[in-house]
């Protein structure tokens, strides 16, 4: 297998990255914030209910 791209989304401000496994990770900029979570839906959640972040600053604007 070659080398994968992570995916990435935004939900209330984090950055949740799909890593291989899958693995998703939150992060808060270069911060992981929580656990591994193996399903999205389950990372999302997980931002859901961190208080929300302004993204002016902090969303990859690429």
């Amino acid at each position: 297998m070659g080398w994968k791209t992570p995916k990435f989304d935004y939900v209330n401000g984090y950055k949740i990255v799909e890593l291989e496994g899958p693995t998703f990770k939150v992060f808060d900029g270069d911060r992981q914030i929580g656990e591994e979570f193996p399903y999205s839906g389950e990372a999302a959640a997980y931002a859901n209910s961190l208080p929300k972040l302004d993204t002016g600053s902090r969303r990859d604007k690429t």
